[in-house]
């Protein structure tokens, strides 16, 4: 991981609570380890249970969340956690269904992803009013601060994740980025965006929205290579998650300086040099810590972040570390 870019950009977080910058993996041992034994063992007499509501998919993303979700559940099930697990697909009744089940279902935590607040404003203070934790992961960061039984956010903080691309293309020498936005009513996509451009310039990034870009990739590469056409300045492309972006590769002229947020098979391209980097955000940590994070509340009154976001990224993969991440992916945990 670039560890420069990593310090630089989250100190600003370090007065305020728990900081993990891509080593969250070592703060799931440590949580876990013989100091809270007994409190763990207690919750073996009375089951609880705990949601997790996305508005993922099943793709390359959220398939590795979900495992970490499967693998927390695993570690945790004798200590009497039961998970259930919601996977929306950017459907906002299907997600806001999800979080009114888990409120009816009796559940002590709901850990929810929230890619539009105003969607999820209803349900989840009606759930935090009745006296159920609220842990948001992913998107969402600062949506939900006020409610009374808010407790953290995990997951990279967008804007300096966007600044964090910006630097990789400035430093690749590009003039002009072309973003794809691939998610309307994602508040977390365009904060990226933002990001990047507070680094390049506005006028040196342009930003087309494409909703639903994952579910037509014909159209949205046809939009993508229309884009490059229209605009002859464009020399570098950015996709917002690797399902958008691999596709496109055929669409951008040669010799295009591509970089892409997550991971999934973008390590490939990498290697072979059609890629310069992908952002990580490590959503395996994003699944597994809710739930050690929930179990340690509802067992102990244990708190993390102190009112900060617990990071879980961003890191930079690029073609010094891709050999390396590969092969944690194909275990399916990157």
């Amino acid at each position: 991981m670039d560890k420069d870019f990593i310090d630089e950009e989250l100190t600003q977080f370090s007065r305020r609570g728990l900081i993990l910058k891509g080593g969250a993996a070592a703060a799931g041992l440590t949580v876990l380890s013989s100091p809270t034994a007994a409190a763990f063992a207690a919750s073996n007499a009375s089951t609880f249970k705990v949601a997790v509501v996305t508005h993922g998919d099943t793709g390359s993303f959220w398939s590795v969340f979900k495992k970490g979700v499967d693998q927390a559940a695993k570690d945790l099930k004798s200590r009497g956690v039961s998970v259930t697990q919601v996977y929306a697909n950017n459907d906002v009744p299907k997600q806001v269904a999800g979080i009114n089940a888990a409120v009816a279902s009796g559940a002590k935590v709901i850990a929810t992803s929230v890619p539009d607040a105003s969607a999820l404003k209803d349900p989840l203070r009606k759930a935090s009013n009745k006296g159920i934790e609220i842990i948001t992961v992913n998107s969402g960061l600062g949506a939900f601060d006020s409610l009374p039984t808010y407790e953290v956010h995990i997951g990279q903080t967008e804007d300096v994740a966007g600044k964090g691309a910006g630097k990789q293309f400035k430093k690749a020498g590009a003039k002009k980025v072309l973003i794809v936005i691939h998610e309307a009513s994602n508040s977390a996509l365009v904060q990226r965006a933002s990001g990047v451009k507070s680094v390049l310039g506005a006028s040196n990034v342009k930003v087309i929205t494409i909703p639903n870009a994952k579910s037509d990739i014909p159209g949205t590469k046809a939009k993508v290579k229309a884009a490059f056409n229209a605009d002859k300045k464009l020399d570098s492309f950015l996709g917002l998650d690797p399902d958008v972006t691999i596709p496109c590769l055929s669409s951008v002229p040669k010799g295009t300086k591509v970089g892409t947020f997550d991971v999934g098979g973008s390590i490939k391209q990498i290697q072979a040099g059609k890629m310069l980097f992908a952002i990580d955000q490590q959503q395996y940590l994003q699944g597994y810590l809710p739930v050690v994070f929930a179990v340690l509340y509802q067992t102990n009154l244990n708190t993390v972040g102190n009112g900060a976001p617990v990071l879980t990224g961003p890191g930079i993969i690029n073609k010094a570390n891709a050999a390396k991440v590969a092969a944690l992916a194909k275990k399916g945990t990157r």
